[in-house]
């Protein structure tokens, strides 16, 4: 295993620690968990040179009730390993979730829609235009990219939901090359 993996594993390994830390703190800091299957630099949307499928695990802190303006979003830190040890991911920003409808088949389920805003770092290439890695790797143009993205899920009652979701990133034409990457897949969230 590369040390970039391990390096991200060790992180994500923290964060799980972290969140699965005493109850006490954990009710006042962590407000949800997710981990999810992902399709790595899908080409649904946009070309796909990486391959693999990655595995994601974030963390989401409780509603921050002052930003209640622009839907009290929460701030989110996660991580995504790949399977075939491409481009991996670290981030931290911000999610905000709305619930479009309510005790649809029972009271506490729902489904919503949600938005993300995010600055990541990852360990895949910066430039590899014109080298025989150009086929298969991605030119991130920068190690700190932004993260977008949305889903859509369905929250079964006050623990447990499934997002179905989409992620993007990219350096925002902010530096040279920019071939962004696009990821597709569903997570598991359980709140406490």
């Amino acid at each position: 295993m590369s040390q970039r993996v391990s390096t991200l594993l060790a992180t994500a390994t923290v964060a799980a620690s972290l969140m699965c830390g005493a109850g006490e703190a954990r009710a006042q800091l962590i407000d949800e968990v997710r981990v999810g299957l992902l399709d790595h630099d899908t080409g649904f949307i946009g070309s796909s040179k990486e391959d693999g499928i990655d595995l994601a695990i974030e963390a989401f802190s409780q509603p921050i009730e002052a930003l209640d303006f622009i839907g009290s979003p929460r701030v989110v830190v996660g991580a995504i390993v790949n399977s075939e040890n491409q481009t991996n991911q670290i981030y931290a920003g911000l999610t905000a979730q709305w619930m479009f409808a309510d005790d649809v088949f029972r009271p506490d389920d729902g489904f919503y829609v949600e938005g993300l805003v995010a600055v990541a770092y990852h360990d895949g290439k910066v430039d590899v235009r014109s080298t025989p890695e150009d086929a298969e790797w991605k030119s991130h143009g920068s190690e700190f990219l932004f993260r977008t993205g949305f889903g859509v899920g369905y929250r079964f009652n006050e623990t447990w939901s499934l997002t179905a979701t989409f992620a993007h990133i990219s350096n925002a034409n902010l530096a040279q090359p920019n071939q962004g990457a696009n990821d597709v897949g569903l997570r598991l969230g359980m709140r406490f």
